[in-house]
């Protein structure tokens, strides 16, 4: 189960020099969860996959660990089912969500989600693609990918794995088609593989994750706190841990001295005199934060000019969402990438025409809810309307979450 294997960790199913003599259908690049989504439908559909990351799993990420109902769904779809107390995977259940900012707080329900780090989901995603059939490369950091020629209609993988006999050495693969789930930070190349664009100030993402009882956060809502400088979320782990994660302003984070000192001024600016606000700025001024790259930005969702390279999510665009949708999108991108190249004559075609009407429709909406984050004192009078008038609360909850809500909510 999870347990054993965030103990032992995912051994390699093959070796490079091994993956190297193969003509591979699609090398999926990051086993995250579009990656390893998208793995698990090809192989389940009998194509050769190879799923390489240049980690191993388990490991950490900066990530907000939400599973929001859509990123339930789309576990569903993949075959998951709950176990005999209706968890997915082991997910803690998400049940609300708390908006704090300009000292004021309103708990808003949300529909059904749950918690989970992503030491034990991505550790469970990949396994199932192994399950289906797929080869799983650790420790291998792909660098470049280049396209053959068209009567080849292949695509060269250049990496370098790092561990083993191999280490360091350069390694080339071959596949009909490459997938690139490297995330917000994806370093692979591509020649003439399109824009990537940053949008201007966008915030960057940190995290951190702190042992159980460091923080007085109740199992099954999200706290979310609404500063000048940023917002933070707060949510109890299926483990027990908190994690916290922020996106927050570079300026923000010079301002104050270090990461962790920022996101506390965040916490602290938006819960006032709150009696949780001391010790919770005090835990979180202790963690040991790592952070991403700007969050919000654009890339291509077909890299190149033979159709053979697709970028799967964080990789293919993201922006900063407020409550948690990330997972839930990659999911649903590994969905439309392996769908197209398993069903499709045309797939960079049929991908991109996908993946585009589904990031119209949820980045838009991402996209003009950050925008109202950036003024705290706004965010501040809708908790106040909210808490006079529940009823105009209750539908804010679909637009926040990106899904049907139910009625009912409370307000301090």
């Amino acid at each position: 189960m999870i347990a054993e294997s965030l103990g032992t960790g995912l051994p390699a199913t093959v070796r490079p020099e091994e993956a190297a003599d193969v003509v591979w259908h699609t090398i999926v690049i990051g086993g995250g969860p579009a990656g390893a989504a998208a793995a698990i439908r090809l192989a389940r559909g009998g194509r050769r996959v190879l799923l390489v990351d240049r980690h191993g799993m388990p490991r950490p990420k900066v990530c907000g660990c939400c599973l929001s109902s859509t990123a339930l769904a789309e576990l569903r779809r993949l075959g998951f089912a709950p176990d005999e107390q209706g968890r997915l995977l082991g997910a803690h259940p998400l049940e609300r969500v708390r908006v704090v900012a300009a000292a004021r707080s309103v708990t808003l329900p949300m529909p059904p989600g749950g918690t989970l780090s992503r030491e034990a989901l991505d550790t469970q995603l990949v396994q199932a693609a192994i399950d289906a059939g797929a080869a799983w490369l650790p420790w291998t950091d792909v660098t470049a990918i280049t396209e053959g020629s068209p009567s080849q209609r292949l695509v060269n993988v250049t990496c370098r794995p790092q561990a083993g006999e191999r280490a360091g050495a350069a390694l080339s693969l071959q596949a009909e088609a490459a997938l690139i789930a490297t995330g917000l930070a994806d370093h692979v190349r591509v020649p003439g593989g399109g824009p990537r664009v940053i949008q201007p100030h966008s915030r960057i993402g940190v995290g951190t994750t702190l042992p159980a009882g460091a923080i007085d956060a109740p199992a099954g809502e999200l706290m979310m706190a609404v500063g000048r400088g940023g917002y933070c979320g707060i949510v109890q782990l299926d483990d027990g841990r908190i994690d916290v994660a922020a996106a927050i302003d570079r300026q923000a984070i010079t301002a104050a001295g270090g990461v962790a000192a920022a996101v506390a001024e965040i916490l602290r600016e938006a819960a006032g005199r709150a009696d949780w606000a001391t010790p919770a700025c005090h835990a979180v001024a202790r963690g040991a934060f790592l952070a991403t790259p700007p969050l919000t930005r654009s890339a291509g969702s077909v890299a190149g000019g033979s159709g053979r390279i697709l970028r799967v999510g964080d990789a293919a665009g993201y922006v900063e969402p407020f409550t948690g949708e990330g997972m839930g999108w990659a999911l649903a991108g590994g969905r439309l990438a392996a769908d197209a190249l398993l069903t499709s004559p045309s797939p960079a075609a049929d991908y991109s025409q996908t993946y585009a009407a589904f990031a119209r429709q949820h980045h838009g909406r991402c996209r003009r809810i950050a925008a109202v984050l950036r003024h705290p004192l706004l965010v501040g009078s809708a908790i106040r309307v909210a808490a006079a008038a529940p009823w105009i609360a209750a539908p804010l909850v679909p637009v926040l979450v990106g899904s049907a809500g139910s009625p009912g909510v409370s307000a301090r």
